[in-house]
């Protein structure tokens, strides 16, 4: 019960930091954030949906309910703020590079697919995780990089959005 209270404590502090850093800047702030979001708020997806179809299996479904809509709570927020970091850097690429969607590809590939694998046969051996239905550490790396590609995605979606308005706007008026 305390524990669940501390990771809710931790959560909304993130949350609070996060709120601070958008509401202090431009809208390109603002994009960043709502693309942030979709990284951790697929994992939890992922988690109930998978979860409940047995083809994930984790010792973290174990625990109170407190404490788990506390961790999600928690995750929710350090990995939007953590995924903030990452698009903060791929906004600066993006701006000296028209392939900054390839570039962040590949970077995805060679820097965040081998831990991911390794995170997994680690927890596949100490039993806090377990696959079903034959889901593989292989299919299982591909889901955690489409994550991790997901917020570029919407990222760049929503800056075409925004660059596409002004442009309806005046051949509406014109």
């Amino acid at each position: 019960m305390v524990g669940g209270a501390v990771l809710l404590a931790g959560a909304v502090a993130a949350l609070l930091a996060v709120l601070a850093w958008v509401s202090r800047s431009h809208k390109d702030r603002r994009r960043a954030a709502t693309a942030a979001v979709s990284f951790p708020a697929s994992i939890i997806l992922l988690n109930v949906v998978l979860g409940r179809l047995g083809v994930w299996q984790s010792t973290l479904y174990t625990l109170p309910p407190l404490t788990l809509v506390s961790t999600a709570v928690l995750f929710l927020a350090v990995g939007t703020a953590l995924m903030i970091l990452i698009l903060s850097g791929y906004r600066r690429l993006a701006a000296r590079s028209r392939r900054a969607p390839l570039i962040y590809g590949l970077l995805l590939l060679l820097v965040f697919a081998p831990p991911i694998m390794l995170a997994d046969s680690i927890a596949l051996t100490k039993h806090y995780l377990a696959f079903g239905q034959g889901y593989t550490i292989w299919m299982d790396t591909a889901v955690g990089l489409m994550t991790l590609a997901l917020p570029v995605l919407v990222f760049e979606l929503l800056q075409r959005h925004s660059q596409q308005r002004p442009n309806q706007v005046s051949n509406d008026r014109g």
